[in-house]
């Protein structure tokens, strides 16, 4: 019933102000948008969001937090702190470095090399792209790119590649730039060698290579490529956005929708180092939307900047926001003269109308806005929270059952082995207590007991065929993996019915962590000496390192 009563109203109301701005052509101008202003109106909507879309940042963060909290091995933690070192790169710059740091120590403690130079050159590109060169050249200068261990050379060049790159715009002679520019080449070319075709960070390297030859067409496809490889609204999309727009002409029209696509991504991941905003910002000011372009400034950006932390942001900001700042004071100052010219002009009851008027119309538009936005919220939080709540259940329920099938397979083992290798040593006692009481005279009695028991070598056969079986079912692709580690042709496979060769149980065992070889040879009854030779033989066949090839197989 009251929506009924205020419906004529609302129709009256809207047709006094069409006659008002017709009348007046300063605020006609505000009745049209655009495509730009719908593109900017969406923008504007994401950035009232931006709490909650740091909100469900946080709560993932915290989720990987827990995950840390539950958990007391070092090789687990590792790699959590890496991916809770991704989430934060483009968040805070402290958080990150941070994270790695923590990486790093858990690598010492490890004492884990490959870790190690991982965790550093982690540490050395987060330097190299926020400014912190000196910090990243001296993480450099401890490595050279034979000396990195195998399957970290992509991340060696990676850093080379972006220090060189970030340090050309600081360099104060020419020699030194064109020694930048040829290393930072160099290290692009050896990138594209190590790098998928067609995938998007080779997109990304070949748009850089057509960028130094000024090709423009071609980085325009290198853009869309990567555009394309990128889910919407990610932190790879939101870059493959602003690439796209940087491949385009300054004068292109279409540079703003890119532009407010990736930061539309920003503001949906949570980031804070961006660039799309400040240069969407920097073109509406030249095309004189000053009030957008500052509060896109003052509101966001800096902030946004000086809370990441990073040292080029806050410096690349803050190079154009006093020449915004001043336009807008010049504009706020015209603004008030005009106001006052105005005022004026009219009448005190027509001013008092006007503004009583508009203040109801844009009030009540405000109410519908605020609550349509509310129950889409609502809706939303409401979805990610349960989301948020059965990943958290599903991790913690697949990490316990882990722990618990973990000790259950290492207890269940030795356990096993030890109860078969203890009977064995048994009826060996056995026997030779027989035999003692044989010789002693009391012959008679004692040989039909000792014919009575099983051969010993059926025992021991017995005890391989058990221990083949319940290890192959705990770990059934063993032997593919095993093999795998050796040279081509050199695998060892089981023969007629045997589910295991020596050498295979031999690497079982120093597969759950028995790499005694006096312990394996009375495990499994064989000499010492045939236990070395047997290890000796299989790590001529490693297909990498010898003396790596324990910790190979123990990792498999």
């Amino acid at each position: 019933m009251k929506t009924a009563d205020n419906k004529p109203a609302r129709i009256f109301l809207s047709l006094l102000l069409l006659f008002l701005f017709c009348a007046v052509p300063s605020l006609s101008s505000c009745g049209r948008q655009d495509d730009t202003e719908t593109l900017l109106e969406d923008l504007d909507a994401a950035l009232g969001m931006r709490r909650t879309y740091d909100k469900y940042f946080q709560e993932r963060v915290s989720l990987m937090k827990q995950i840390l909290d539950g958990q007391d091995d070092p090789g687990q933690k590792y790699p959590v702190y890496m991916k809770l070192a991704d989430e934060y790169r483009s968040y805070s710059l402290d958080s990150t470095l941070t994270c790695l740091l923590l990486c790093k120590e858990i690598a010492m403690e490890m004492d884990d090399s490959r870790r190690i130079v991982e965790s550093d050159l982690a540490l050395a590109y987060e330097y190299a792209m926020t400014g912190y060169h000196t910090e990243a050249s001296d993480l450099l200068d401890q490595y050279r790119e034979w000396t990195v261990p195998q399957g970290l050379e992509y991340e060696y060049f990676q850093v080379c590649h972006a220090l060189s790159g970030e340090m050309m715009a600081y360099t104060n002679t020419v020699e030194s730039y064109r020694d930048k520019i040829a290393a930072r080449d160099r290290y692009r070319q050896l990138l594209l060698s190590m790098t998928a075709e067609k995938s998007y960070e080779w997109y990304r390297l070949k748009l850089e290579e057509y960028e130094e030859k000024d090709v423009r067409d071609s980085m325009l496809v290198c853009a869309a490529e990567m555009v394309r490889l990128s889910e919407e609204n990610t932190r790879q999309y939101a870059s493959a956005a602003w690439f796209y727009q940087y491949s385009l002409d300054c004068d292109d029209p279409d540079r703003i929708e890119w532009l407010v696509r990736s930061a539309v991504a920003d503001v949906m991941n949570a980031t804070r180092d961006y660039a799309s905003l400040t240069t969407l910002a920097q073109i509406l000011f030249d095309r004189g939307d000053i009030d957008r372009a500052f509060r896109y400034l003052a509101d966001y950006s800096l902030r946004d900047a000086i809370a990441f932390n990073g040292k080029l942001r806050p410096w690349q900001v803050a190079r154009i926001f006093p020449e915004i700042e001043r336009a807008y004071q010049q504009k706020s100052e015209r603004q008030q003269r005009m106001m006052m010219v105005m005022v004026i002009a009219m009448s005190a009851l027509a001013a008092v109308l006007v503004l009583l008027l508009l203040f109801i119309f844009k009030r009540q538009q405000l109410l519908d806005e605020t609550r349509l936005k509310l129950s889409r919220s609502y809706i939303k939080i409401e979805d990610q929270n349960r989301d948020l709540i059965n990943v958290n259940k599903e991790i913690m329920a697949l990490n316990k059952s882990l722990r618990e099938a973990d000790k259950v397979k290492q207890e269940y083992i030795a356990q096993f082995l030890s109860i078969l290798s203890e009977n064995i040593n048994t009826t060996r006692q056995y026997k030779n207590h027989v035999l003692r009481y044989i010789r002693r005279g009391a012959a008679a009695d004692l040989v039909s007991e000792i014919e009575s028991l099983p051969p010993i070598d059926e025992d021991i056969e017995e005890f391989y065929k058990m221990f083949d079986r319940t290890f192959v079912n705990l770990y059934p692709d063993f032997v593919d993996k095993f093999n795998g580690l050796l040279q081509d042709g050199a695998g060892i496979y089981p023969k007629a019915d045997d589910i295991l060769t020596p050498e295979l149980r031999i690497f079982a065992l120093i597969k759950m962590g028995i790499t005694d070889s006096s312990k394996i040879a009375l495990l499994l009854h064989y000499s010492a000496n045939t236990i070395y030779n047997y290890r000796a033989k299989v790590r001529n066949k490693a297909r990498d390192s010898k003396e790596e090839f324990d910790k190979a197989v123990k990792s498999l």
